[in-house]
């Protein structure tokens, strides 16, 4: 009999400059990314890996503290905005 393991990726910390969208995960369909530095606002989007990355604030959904779940039937790159101050994430990968 054959078990099946999965493996997860080492969490990686990502400083999110003020005012402007940080890739913090690439080619990826599922994770997590959670709040560490709490105090500013954090959005989110994303984009099909291999696309443009986003220029405005247009399509940004507030990330909700703790943090939101990364879940895509496709490979996905995912964004990050901090505003009004710098912040940090941590993304957690399978």
């Amino acid at each position: 009999m054959t078990k099946e393991v999965k493996v997860m990726a080492d969490p990686v910390i990502v400083a999110c400059p003020e005012g402007e969208w940080t890739k913090v995960a690439t080619a990826v369909q599922t994770g997590m990314v959670n709040i560490l530095i709490k105090t500013p606002n954090y959005y989110h989007t994303y984009r099909d890996t291999g696309g443009d990355a986003p220029t405005d604030k247009s399509e940004a959904v507030p990330l909700m503290q703790p943090g939101g779940k990364i879940s895509s039937g496709v490979d996905i790159d995912v964004y990050i905005w901090a505003e009004a101050k710098a912040g940090s994430v941590r993304v957690d990968l399978e």
